[in-house]
């Protein structure tokens, strides 16, 4: 027998009068590519002699002692051979469509339609009312409503095999409610999508053994909440720290607030190196030219290997409209100056007001434009990182070949008095990247950003990397507080770790030309996956190429010239990527510089 489509568990437990209506409304299905397991959960009854005229090819009968609902569909899930499963209750029957509406709507998009679910009628028996007094099952559902109560009804559920393999199957220690337990856990890895037709009938108080009226509902919402404040967190705030700097969603729709818990969630699916969400985060350059010759950059360096241009706002339009259900933050650079894109306050605008929250960086050159620079405060900037590294010329186009300090520091000013005068809530960063030129002057930098009025300063440790080509011995600082690797003794040999990349299956970089790639470190597109000109991010990063490229990066990375001198590759420093991040409008510092400069 070939693989079957799907795979129905059928749990029993002394059933045998009223089975066959369930098996007939399988059997009654305009979709035909199924078996049926049915469990035989310890019966006492003739549950065996009722159910054997059925058995053949696609329906298998499967006996174990009686262990409850909970041990009969695990084993049944065991067994099942279909790539995707379906539970039926004895008591309960599908309308004859449901598997093929079902069938209809994950093969739209099978990579990403792995648990799916309708509604169901529901039909009182014996004079029994439904306690909540509803005439149907089934709506639209968040984790936040799921930790609440269960929305989903079992008998209209149906997931891939693959969901199984990262997750506990259902709980046996739990008496009632396994349904919402074991729903809810996959709910909180994979998006479930809703089908809004009645498929299913729902017998309440048909059979005298239900579970649901058997047993006491309290003692098992007590002993199911308990575990999902143990195994589900859900924060009331999310805080998201980049370049240190805390975004914080006081409030924030549930299909992102659903998407980025399942990211966080974990742990990675390396069988088919399919990610748990989508990227609440994603690095998008507004362009890849730039005024500078920074020395470890492919641009200023002439090998970025594409070409140096700026993205258009429509291609970035599409791609906000494509992600908005749940990006949550846009890093607006790569390789290049952002502030070379004219469309850049039109950029942000269009994601602020998707309630993107967004940052972006300048070598401050091109803040000398009034109109232009009041526009970026007005466009709704989260923060502004001004890139400065010394007040002496000399030590400043060491690093920023081509630029002027005098040109920089007026940009600076001109930024920090305008957000003052428009009232602006853009957070402006003064960042300055620590090398061995610029090491003893930390605290002049601190100052000037006191002065000028910047809202935050941060001392970012220097990647000695570009591509192959490494300068540890040529521009990392001599105070080894201010490193951002460990090196062996005293030489400029790093030492390697062996660590997983949890990058790729949480963020991805576009390139102002479309191209989707991995991360920053494959400035040249070398692991180049698409380009959101052939086919949207969201189907990208979902893609059979994309699951590849996670895999090679997983398992044969030192053999990914771009990957070799990733920073994961190699062990930190206690300082790490900053030394220093003080909030100039706080009293104290937020990250402490005095203990690296003792």
């Amino acid at each position: 027998m070939n693989q079957p489509f799907f795979s129905i568990i059928m749990p029993v437990w002394n059933r045998a009068h009223c089975v066959g209506k369930a098996i007939e409304s399988v059997l009654a299905q305009t979709c035909q590519d199924l078996e049926i397991i049915i469990v035989d959960d310890g019966s006492e009854d003739a549950l065996e002699e009722a159910v054997r005229p059925f058995l053949g090819p696609k329906i298998r009968y499967l006996p174990m002692p009686h262990r409850g609902v909970s041990a009969a569909r695990n084993a049944g899930i065991r067994a099942a051979e279909g790539k995707y499963i379906a539970y039926l209750d004895s008591d309960n029957t599908w309308r004859p469509g449901f598997l093929e509406r079902m069938r209809a709507v994950i093969s739209g998009d099978e990579s990403n339609r792995l648990f799916v679910y309708a509604m169901a009628e529901i039909h009182e028996h014996n004079g029994i009312p439904h306690p909540a007094g509803r005439k149907t099952a089934g709506e639209p559902v968040s984790l936040r409503k799921m930790i609440l109560g269960n929305m989903i009804d079992q008998n209209t559920v149906v997931h891939s095999r693959k969901c199984l393999e990262n997750m506990e199957l259902y709980d046996e220690s739990l008496r009632r409610l396994v349904d919402w337990d074991f729903l809810a856990r996959l709910a909180s890895r994979y998006a479930p999508v809703f089908v809004p037709e009645v498929l299913v009938d729902y017998n309440w108080g048909l059979e005298k053994n239900a579970i649901s009226l058997v047993e006491d509902y309290r003692m098992a919402e007590t002993a199911v909440s308990r575990k999902f404040s143990g195994t589900i967190s859900l924060p009331e705030n999310i805080c998201v720290r980049h370049d240190m700097v805390d975004y914080v969603w006081d409030t924030i729709p549930d299909e992102k607030y659903d998407n980025w818990l399942r990211v966080h969630r974990g742990p990675c699916d390396l069988k088919t190196y399919r990610p748990n969400g989508y990227p609440y985060m994603l690095q998008i350059e507004p362009s890849s030219r730039c005024n500078l010759k920074c020395p470890l950059c492919p641009v200023g360096r002439n090998e970025l290997g594409r070409p140096r241009m700026d993205m258009p706002l429509a291609d970035f339009k599409a791609i906000i409209d494509d992600t908005r259900r749940w990006l949550m933050l846009a890093v607006l650079w790569d390789w290049g100056e952002p502030f070379a894109n004219p469309q850049l306050p039109e950029m942000i605008r269009y994601a602020s007001d998707a309630d993107i929250r967004t940052v972006t960086s300048t070598n401050a050159h091109y803040l000398d434009n009034d109109d232009y620079t009041a526009s970026i405060l007005s466009s709704g900037l989260s923060t502004l990182i001004v890139a400065i590294d010394s007040i002496h010329d000399a030590q400043y186009q060491a690093y920023r070949v081509g630029g002027q300090l005098e040109r920089a520091i007026k940009g600076l000013k001109k930024v920090t008095g305008l957000k003052k005068k428009l009232g602006s809530r853009t957070l402006i960063n003064l960042r300055m990247v620590v090398m061995r030129h610029n090491e003893k002057e930390i605290g002049r930098l601190r100052r000037l950003a006191r002065e000028v009025g910047a809202d935050r300063f941060t001392v970012k440790t220097l990647n000695p990397s570009c591509g192959d080509v490494s300068m540890d011995g040529e521009l990392v600082p001599l105070n080894k507080k201010l490193r951002r690797f460990e090196y062996r003794g005293e030489t400029w040999e790093r030492i390697p770790v062996t660590a997983a990349c949890e990058r790729v299956m949480t963020m991805a970089n576009i390139f102002s030309n479309g191209d989707v790639v991995p991360c920053c470190y494959d400035f040249d597109s070398a692991l180049k996956i698409g380009s959101i000109h052939d086919a949207p991010f969201s189907r990208i990063w979902l893609s059979p190429e994309y699951r590849e490229v996670r895999r090679r990066i997983h398992e044969r990375r030192a053999e990914i010239p771009r990957c070799r001198n990733c920073h994961i590759n190699f062990l930190l420093s206690k300082a790490g990527w900053f030394t220093e991040a003080t909030d100039l409008k706080a009293p104290g510092p937020f990250w402490d510089p005095r203990r690296y400069l003792r």
